[in-house]
């Protein structure tokens, strides 16, 4: 059974922040240190400021930041448990979209027990600096995101009727996108959502580095304080954002790759050997990332279509998968991969035709992610680097079968847009364990 208890959370107090929607922030692993600065001067008490830590020494100030708006009353926390319910509303592709959430503390057990199932592997370098941050500070800053599968409506029922009552804080974040939550903590209602939630099981969709950091802080935590993992201390708990799977408002983009090294010789032969290459014509005709999205879209069949500028010239392609694109793949490879993008791309074109291999990719410099297609397209014309590969994104279904099969999707898959912001409610280790 699922473990999603509420808790006391540790919230902004509009009363002495001011604008409560100026001080949410976005989560780490998509802020530049240019973006965090602007952020910081917008707002003496932005979360990012603590949120954006790296280093042991931030890592300390965050803590010591912390502590200081606990003390003034920056941040107070709440007096009982407590689930928080959310709505974030924002413009993706022209149309206005709402998203809603539910805010709990999440039993924290390894992957293999079940409870919470991963659906994407990880790199260490993320896990070590997430580890280091909950460990100083003392609490989770920014809430992971998972999804539900609520078949039965039961959770989604008890959050519409809490969502019809006055709202504890509402405001407009940095992008403009609207927030405003409501806390659960009648007994009634909570009991409630806790057997709903028990009865379902939690995949993860975006933070499977914070929750791997939060289980290894655990860990240490219970072998330095001898805390029981199985008992009710914050510390084995997590702060997680659970989304309906059928969600009206959950968004999945694609995480396209951009290439820095040049393709062996005769990469165009190789690559129509194992997939149906189609020419688009050329990128000079005022032709932009959208085009080429917009033709994968629409070219887009039974399987993965990638889209491609700089295989050759200026030319435009989409690569169309297809019975010989599954044949090159590895035979270890899980029959899931046969569609995902992001597996195919990389079993079938950038290890055997790139040369850009497991090593290579944790090296950081023959490719890189962005999910910004105009970025990954200018990349290319300004010649800082040789290809720009356009992935569309998985289904929430793929994500839910491949987790249920217990087979990871490769790095970078998945990503859920906007990402849950961070701010909205923290979860503090020393609220005594009674949350």
């Amino acid at each position: 059974m699922t473990d999603v208890r509420p808790f006391r959370g540790v919230r902004f107090d509009p009363e002495v922040v001011g604008d409560w929607g100026a001080v949410l922030g976005p989560p780490y692993d998509i802020i530049t240190r240019a973006q965090a600065a602007a952020l910081k001067r917008r707002h003496p008490n932005q979360i990012v400021h603590i949120e954006s830590a790296g280093n042991e020494a931030e890592a300390v100030q965050a803590a010591a930041l912390f502590a200081e708006w606990r003390g003034s009353g920056v941040l107070l926390q709440d007096p009982k448990p407590a689930y928080y319910v959310a709505e974030h509303t924002f413009e993706h592709e022209g149309r206005t979209r709402t998203r809603t959430t539910l805010y709990g503390a999440v039993r924290l057990t390894p992957w293999d027990e079940g409870e919470v199932l991963p659906h994407e592997w990880t790199m260490p370098g993320p896990k070590e600096e997430r580890t280091r941050l909950r460990r100083t500070v003392g609490a989770d800053v920014s809430p992971l995101m998972s999804l539900v599968p609520d078949g039965d409506g039961r959770i989604m029922s008890i959050l519409q009727v809490a969502v019809q009552r006055p709202a504890d804080a509402s405001g407009t974040d940095y992008n403009g996108d609207q927030h405003t939550l409501w806390l659960i903590d009648a007994a009634d209602e909570v009991e409630a959502l806790r057997q709903a939630l028990a009865a379902n099981t939690v995949y993860m969709a975006d933070g499977h580095h914070r929750y791997e950091a939060a289980l290894e802080h655990r860990d240490a935590w219970a072998a330095g304080a001898g805390g029981d993992r199985s008992g009710d201390d914050p510390e084995n708990f997590v702060l997680m954002g659970l989304v309906m799977a059928n969600d009206e408002g959950l968004e999945l983009g694609g995480t396209h790759r951009v290439v820095h090294v040049a393709p062996a010789e005769g990469a165009m032969e190789r690559l129509s050997a194992s997939f149906t290459v189609q020419d688009l014509g050329s990128r000079r005709t005022g032709l932009g990332a959208d085009y080429l999205l917009k033709a994968i879209s629409a070219i887009r069949d039974d399987g993965p279509t990638i889209g491609a500028l700089g295989l050759n010239g200026d030319r435009l392609h989409v690569l169309l998968s297809g019975v010989a694109t599954r044949e090159a793949m590895p035979a270890s490879a899980p029959l899931s991969w046969s569609g995902l993008d992001a597996a195919l791309l990389q079993y079938v074109v950038l290890e055997p035709v790139f040369g850009i291999d497991a090593e290579a990719r944790e090296a950081g410099e023959a490719v890189t992610y962005t999910h910004d297609a105009d970025a990954a397209w200018q990349t290319v014309i300004d010649g800082n680097a040789t290809v720009a590969f356009f992935l569309s994104a998985p289904g929430v279904d793929q994500i839910v079968a491949a987790a249920d099969a217990g087979d990871r999707m490769p790095q970078k898959s998945t990503y859920f847009t906007p990402k849950l912001p961070t701010g909205l409610v923290l979860h503090a280790f020393d609220d005594g364990g009674d949350g």
